[in-house]
């Protein structure tokens, strides 16, 4: 029995309506990440507790951008929870499962070391990803980043000034490096009084693997 077309008309509207909602996902917006406020500077805190620490770093910038990073016993970052500013929401790399809520048992600030500035980092520099792979790159006075000739792992990008948590914003192209690298990720280049005498430190992502490098002045 063919339906009349009162009926077609009716159901028509219902099945754009839930093609909607399928495409959508149903309007679940994921699980959400929330990470406690710290004033503008950079913290060594303990997101564990007493008797089982999880050690890390947090940066906050004063435009409200903010990165987490939770290391492993060989300060190495093992998750990174970072927002772009204020209004922007929390994001955990690798991505969240589950709703998160960091709670911080203690945070201690660090001194202050003098903010970074494109102009300052200017010149050639030297990282290690691993055993065997390391990597030179130059930062020109624009804030972009060239790799080294010599070196296999190639890197380049650029800084910026906006959105850098404290420190700057960076994006990252990574060649020759390894499976373990991104081949393109984003984040921010920072300045860690307790990575002295590295320069910096660069921590990046591309929403699934995370690149945790310090890079020293030659």
């Amino acid at each position: 029995m063919r339906a009349s077309p009162l009926f077609r008309a009716r159901l028509l509207p219902l099945m754009a309506s839930l093609a909607l909602v399928a495409c959508n996902g149903g309007g679940d917006a994921g699980p959400s990440v929330s990470v406690p406020e710290l004033a503008p500077g950079s913290y060594v805190v303990n997101a564990g507790t007493a008797d089982v620490p999880v050690p890390g770093r947090y940066f906050s910038g004063s435009d409200g951008s903010r990165v987490l990073v939770l290391t492993n016993a060989a300060e190495q970052a093992e998750r990174i929870y970072r927002r772009a500013s204020s209004s922007a929401e929390w994001v955990a790399v690798p991505a969240a499962t589950a709703d998160v809520s960091i709670s911080l048992q203690a945070s201690h600030k660090q001194a202050a070391l003098s903010a970074l500035t494109v102009g300052q980092l200017v010149g050639r520099y030297v990282t290690q990803r691993g055993p065997g792979v390391w990597a030179q790159f130059n930062v020109a006075a624009d804030g972009s980043i060239s790799a080294g000739a010599a070196s296999s792992c190639k890197l380049s990008g650029r800084l910026d000034s906006q959105g850098g948590a404290g420190g700057l914003a960076l994006s990252l192209t990574a060649s020759g490096c390894g499976s373990a690298v991104p081949a393109s990720s984003s984040g921010f280049a920072l300045a860690d009084v307790d990575e002295l005498p590295a320069r910096m430190r660069l921590l990046a992502d591309d929403g699934r693997t995370m690149l945790d490098l310090r890079a020293f002045s030659e």
